[in-house]
């Protein structure tokens, strides 16, 4: 994975270290230790604590707010613990995205699999579900990367190039095609994506001051149905 370019207020003096690798020989005296499957279970289990904790920090504080001993904290593991798994702040961002963004599209590709793939309509009604649904389970991704986004940092354009690029290009895809056969209206692909996006992710990352000015939760079943109904009015014909 290509590393998240580290900025110097970024950059994490604890989490370098050096290299302990060792040369290896031509005749292999020791049988290598097998791992524990304890121990395994052990490390997949802190990883996990992390990267939830470091997903509700990035998306509260943003990342110059949050310190990688904040996360640790959160996680209810030591800070050297942590920087043994993630190195550094910039890299535990980057894993953090690459977790989170990895099940959005893993899931999104399993259900758009099931559809036929000439009709571009149902699989733009996936997206639609599925982005929502996602995003009401997971709030902090939008709010991540809006801030990203309004800053340019170098994180924004590292996690756009490797992973949502290509969504991006998918989902655009699906609605020429919808357009073509006349269930989308008319208008740029680009836009109509990002709109679909503003109307879910906007609403899901404003959601204290909506249910203070409406008295509804959108988490709700039904406020994601009606938001749900709502997007389909406005890009379907």
């Amino acid at each position: 994975m290509q590393e998240v370019k580290k900025s110097a207020k970024g950059a994490n003096a604890r989490g370098r270290r050096k290299s302990h690798a060792a040369r290896l020989t031509t005749k292999q005296l020791v049988p290598p230790a097998k791992s524990s499957p304890i121990k395994r279970e052990r490390g997949d289990s802190a990883r996990e604590r992390v990267l939830l904790a470091a997903l509700e920090c990035f998306g509260t504080f943003g990342f110059e707010g949050t310190s990688t001993r904040a996360v640790a904290d959160r996680a209810g593991l030591s800070h050297p613990l942590l920087l043994y798994h993630f190195e550094s702040k910039d890299k535990l961002w980057s894993s953090t995205m690459e977790h989170v963004v990895g099940r959005y599209r893993g899931s999104l590709y399993e259900r758009l699999a099931r559809q036929a793939p000439d009709d571009a309509a149902a699989g733009l009604d996936v997206f639609i579900d599925h982005f929502v649904t996602f995003s009401a389970s997971t709030p902090q991704l939008h709010r991540i990367l809006t801030q990203e986004s309004t800053q340019g940092s170098e994180r924004i354009h590292w996690l756009l190039n490797t992973h949502l690029r290509e969504s991006f290009e998918n989902v655009c895809r699906l609605i020429v095609q919808a357009q073509a056969m006349g269930r989308v209206r008319a208008g740029d692909p680009a836009r109509l994506y990002y709109a679909v996006i503003g109307l879910a992710g906007t609403l899901l990352s404003v959601s204290t001051e909506f249910r203070l000015v409406t008295g509804r939760d959108v988490f709700k079943r039904k406020e994601l149905r009606e938001t749900i109904d709502m997007i389909h009015r406005f890009l379907f014909i």
